[in-house]
């Protein structure tokens, strides 16, 4: 008896894909840039410290101390008058006892102590008087100098997108083998290597 066998071969279909990812190659942000331009507040202010001037001069003078100018005005002209009259006293004062000194009863120590004491009487006069005081200057501080405000603003410079290299990536899809189904029928045995 025969028997028909049928046969089936088949392929599927097969398809290949081809696929590059999506990649970010080169992202940079950017970042902010800060600029302050520190110039800091200086200021050359300073206090004077008070002072005290004393002007003692004419007290000194008062009291009788003198500096060597006014010595030499008060006292230059002064003293050569004094000498002229000391000069011209003692020369009379001399010839006056050369004439009278041998005269009897001329005690000529009497007549020295008289002269003396004549002087003396006119310039015992006590007198008392108000010395000046010192001329005294006081000076207040002060502060003195100038200042300069200083500059520390902030500025901010931003780039406001980043720099991105971005390759998109890609998807190919093809047929590698498009697959088929065959039939056949043969007799009393399976073809199998068909």
């Amino acid at each position: 008896m025969t028997i028909l066998r049928l046969n089936i071969r088949h392929a599927l279909p097969q398809t290949s894909i081809h696929q590059e990812q999506a990649r970010v190659e080169r992202s940079i942000v950017v970042p902010a840039e800060l600029h302050t331009p520190n110039e800091q507040a200086r200021s050359n202010k300073t206090i004077t410290q008070p002072t005290t001037d004393i002007q003692s001069y004419q007290s000194r003078r008062a009291w009788g101390a003198r500096n060597l100018t006014d010595l030499t005005r008060e006292f230059g002209q002064q003293g050569l008058a004094d000498v002229r009259s000391g000069t011209s006293r003692r020369t009379e004062e001399a010839w006056t006892r050369a004439r009278d000194g041998a005269k009897p009863g001329d005690d000529i120590m009497q007549q020295v102590m008289n002269n003396f004491w004549a002087r003396y009487d006119a310039h015992n006069v006590l007198s008392l008087e108000l010395m000046e005081g010192p001329e005294i200057t006081v000076n207040e501080s002060e502060i003195v100098g100038e200042s300069e405000r200083g500059d520390v603003t902030e500025q901010i410079e931003t780039t406001p997108f980043a720099d991105i290299r971005y390759n998109r990536g890609t998807a190919e899809t093809y047929l590698a083998d498009r697959g088929f189904i065959r039939r056949w029928v043969t007799m009393n045995e399976y073809d199998i290597y068909a």
